[in-house]
């Protein structure tokens, strides 16, 4: 089928189409309507609508096909959607023309390209057509010209009840949600959303999660960390309420995001109970700062609050770095000890199978967190550490690494520990929305597979 899709697609050019490329187009409009209109959306959306001047039937197949837009395909060959601060003068007019013609449902928009801010009266005209023409996956960035951009995310967004993908990038959240601090509204709204992801957000709200169809929340928050602003004051809530359906959450940050589950609010040393545990939850990502005492000793009752946890993911933060203020602050003799003194977790007693820790540096508290998994997950399968940039499982790093991990007591002695170099050429946190977009990939949070900004899987 994808043959058949580029096929068609070279065929376009009807300055050069010879016999036999009108002889193939034939052939092809002959084919059912379903097939054409799988052939139609594989198409980038500039060749799809040119399908609609070949003929009559080519015309209905077009319009009847739900739509599939990227904005990137409207753009020059040559022209970079991505370099910062371009501004593809033409690009809104040309979104504003392909969401305007085709009659709908959009099965898939992506708008990426835009500096939101100073298109405001196409933003509106296109939320109106998005949400009277049902679409289903959005995703939704601000094509911020300087990193001090206060664009507001249109509150019209939220009538696009048909969403079952949602991704917010580079948005201030508007005035009215600053003061009610909730986005549960979100959700109330979009009664079919199975993914949020929300990146780059300058504003310290609150997410409360209650949803019968979520199944992840990705927070991957930015928090205003440039420019102007009081960097202590960064902080957020989120509160889960009812998400029976919610498999992977990531990723929480303890220090910068305060954890809510039911009316509980999450503390060191909260004991598990029924109204403290989200036990749908089967892949969890954290943001942690192991030498860090006061993050540290959260991440137990984080933990326990997901006790069905199968997979875990560490992002190890860098101790010398303070970015969420000097309740962050604050050291204290972190060694195995203090893990173990941590007490019982369900997750990682009985359920962990795999163990993935990234931005590795060969900390002591970063080995004594390792070792203690170790000791303590009976189950553990595999145990995944990927050295942070710079660095190779040869180093000292990595030989130090596996000299401290055959010293452990492995409660599963069958455990495999693999070491694996970074495949990035910086420190942070990394993640691949294509993956993570994506609702047939069994781990969202798995960027093995991403290299210099590309996804392999895609």
């Amino acid at each position: 089928m994808e043959d058949i899709a580029n096929m068609l697609a070279c065929s376009l050019d009807f300055l050069w189409m010879d016999d036999t490329m009108l002889g193939l187009i034939n052939s092809i409009s002959r084919l059912p309507g379903e097939v054409l209109r799988n052939i139609v959306s594989r198409l980038p959306v500039q060749d799809a609508a040119r399908t609609a001047v070949l003929s009559t039937r080519w015309r209905r197949v077009w319009h009847s096909t739900p739509l599939v837009l990227v904005d990137a395909h409207l753009l020059p060959t040559a022209f970079s959607p991505f370099h910062f601060g371009a501004d593809p003068r033409d690009l809104a007019h040309a979104v504003s023309t392909v969401l305007f013609a085709h009659s709908g449902p959009f099965r898939c928009v992506y708008l990426l390209g835009t500096p939101m801010e100073t298109h405001r009266d196409e933003i509106a005209l296109w939320l109106q057509h998005l949400s009277a023409k049902a679409v289903q996956e959005l995703i939704f960035v601000n094509r911020a010209m300087t990193l001090d951009n206060e664009a507001h995310l249109p509150a019209t967004l939220f009538r696009c009840t048909s969403l079952t993908k949602l991704y917010i990038g580079f948005w201030w959240f508007p005035p009215y949600l600053a003061a009610s601090q909730d986005l549960a509204f979100v959700l109330n709204r979009c009664p079919v959303l199975e993914k949020l992801l929300i990146v780059g957000s300058r504003w310290p709200v609150w997410l409360r999660v209650r949803s019968h169809s979520l199944r992840l929340v990705e927070v991957l928050l930015l928090w205003g960390a440039w420019g102007g602003g009081d960097l202590c004051n960064m902080s957020s809530v989120i509160k889960i309420v009812h998400a029976p359906k919610l498999r992977f959450l990531g990723f929480l940050v303890p220090g910068m995001h305060k954890l809510e589950i039911g009316n509980t609010v999450i503390k060191a040393q909260t004991k598990a109970s029924p109204s403290t545990t989200v036990p749908s939850v089967k892949m969890l990502a954290v943001q942690v700062k192991l030498g860090t005492r006061i993050e540290a000793r959260m991440l137990p009752s984080f933990l326990r609050c997901f006790p069905n946890v199968e997979t875990l993911y560490i992002q190890s933060g860098n101790d010398d770095l303070k970015f969420w203020g000097p309740q962050c602050t604050g050291a204290g003799k972190l060694n195995l000890k203090f893990w173990k003194e941590a007490g019982s977790i369900e997750c990682v007693q009985c359920h962990i199978k795999k163990v993935v820790l990234r931005e590795f540096r060969g900390t002591r508290s970063e080995l004594d967190f390792l070792k203690f998994i170790a000791e303590q997950a009976q189950v553990l399968e595999k145990m995944v550490i990927v050295l942070t940039h710079g660095h190779s499982p040869s180093d000292p790093i990595g030989t130090n690494l596996r000299t401290k991990m055959a010293s452990a007591k492995w409660a599963n002695a069958r455990c495999e520990l693999m070491i694996f170099q970074s495949p990035f050429h910086q420190e942070g946190t990394t993640w691949c929305f294509l993956s993570a977009f994506d609702l047939s990939n069994p781990d969202p949070f798995d960027v093995s597979k991403c290299l210099d900004g590309k996804c392999q899987n895609h």
